[in-house]
């Protein structure tokens, strides 16, 4: 795969719809064979699995939910899925549960019926604010705070709208931090700690494929007021496109995706690094930087780093003593060859190896915690379809497999 379009920049990031009927308003409850991960019970718990599934040239995508009673299956089917339109993605605030489609403005409610069905509780529509590149509900789209406070993001010029998602009532704007480049693109991503909200803006050529090294700009903003507060910028790490996160200690984290390991390797691009935000404070931390290359994999670049606990980080190190690279390599193209695997490493000690019981794989995972278990959703080289890994004990055990891309999972009952 050749992740060389916008639609494919968010292969990480549902549409307007009627009541979802997993098992049909007038049933009672319905089962499948158990290892299919088909239909399911009235009673019991219950997930929704969405899948985006692309077509032969990655420019269009149709989406899909799964609804399953169980994720220990060893295919979860998608032909009682919900066919959604282009990039779905989906969310659970409260009581209710949202969906969105990135090919319109809307978010559509639903609550959980006890038959096992979603009834319709309204949607709140965004058209008069604009339509963002991608409208989403995940990370790289929108910032899920809790029940009453919510923001669709806009890539085009960095604003954010400020939803309830309660009273579905839009509350407000928040305007652009005024970093757009001409001929560059806004590639961003936030997280929330507390009552506030910190987002890394990148930019990108989607002609030339080129990121923009430096520098990367910290915007962020107070929740309370929805204001933006501060916007500070930084040329250690080329590129933090990958979702940052807090750890036990409130500590910030932030890495890049699997893209410029590949720049690095073929071109005069920065090495791919780490950048950190200590708890309390509200811009980078100047003393602390995390070269994947040099400190920790033996020269190796890498990317995607992602909490473990107990100090302890996942990161995709890109193998590079696997292939040859000439004048004629594609870096792009690096992201996707089987030369990848995931290593745990040590932030206190800076070390780290690589997971013995998975091996190598194309570039690029998603973790998804759940139901008091972590997976680690590992997509095969052309994205057309995912395998969980449950993580546990520093050990990987492959779980259920479906088609698509995937890296959200949520348990609504």
């Amino acid at each position: 795969m050749k992740e060389a379009t916008s639609d494919m920049i968010n292969t990480r990031k549902l549409t307007g719809l009627s009541a979802v009927l997993l098992c049909g308003a007038l049933q009672a409850g319905c089962s499948e064979d158990a290892d299919r991960g088909g239909r399911q019970a009235a009673e019991g718990p219950l997930f929704a699995v969405p899948t985006q599934v692309y077509g032969a040239d990655f420019a269009t995508s149709t989406s899909y939910v799964a609804f399953v009673p169980s994720l220990d299956v060893e295919r979860i089917q998608l032909d009682d899925a919900r066919e959604l339109n282009e990039r779905g993605t989906v969310a659970k605030l409260g009581d209710y549960f949202f969906m969105a489609s990135s090919s319109k403005p809307v978010v559509d409610r639903f609550e959980l019926q006890a038959d096992g069905s979603l009834a319709p509780a309204g949607s709140l529509n965004f058209s008069n604010y604009g339509l963002p590149e991608y409208f989403t509900l995940d990370a790289w789209g929108g910032v899920l705070v809790d029940a009453e406070r919510a923001y669709v993001f806009n890539a085009a010029d960095g604003s954010h709208v400020a939803w309830n998602p309660t009273t579905l009532e839009i509350t407000g704007t928040i305007e652009g931090p005024g970093v757009v480049k001409e001929g560059y693109n806004l590639e961003s991503i936030a997280v929330v700690r507390g009552d506030r909200m910190y987002r890394v803006f990148t930019l990108l050529n989607y002609e030339t494929w080129e990121f923009l090294p430096s520098p990367q700009y910290l915007a962020v903003y107070d929740l309370k007021t929805d204001e933006l507060i501060d916007l500070v910028e930084d040329s250690r790490c080329p590129q933090l496109y990958s979702r940052p996160f807090v750890d036990e200690q409130g500590d910030i984290y932030f890495s890049g995706w699997v893209w410029t390991p590949g720049l690095t390797l073929t071109g005069d691009y920065p090495a791919s690094c780490s950048l950190r935000i200590k708890a309390g404070e509200d811009t980078f931390d100047p003393d602390w930087q995390l070269d994947f290359a040099a400190d920790i994999t033996e020269g190796r670049e890498a990317a995607v780093m992602r909490p473990l606990g107990d100090g302890k980080v996942l990161l995709d190190v890109f193998h590079d003593e696997r292939v040859t690279i000439d004048e004629a390599t594609d870096p792009q193209e690096l992201s996707n060859t089987p030369n990848w695997r995931l290593w745990m490493v040590d932030l206190k000690t800076k070390q780290g190896a690589p997971i013995d019981s998975l091996g190598f794989k194309a570039g690029g995972y998603s973790d998804v915690q759940v139901d008091g278990r972590n997976f680690l959703m590992v997509p095969n080289e052309d994205y057309s379809e995912t395998t969980a890994y449950e993580l546990a004990d520093g050990e990987a055990r492959a779980g259920f497999a479906i088609q698509g891309s995937v890296d959200q999972i949520l348990k609504l009952r």
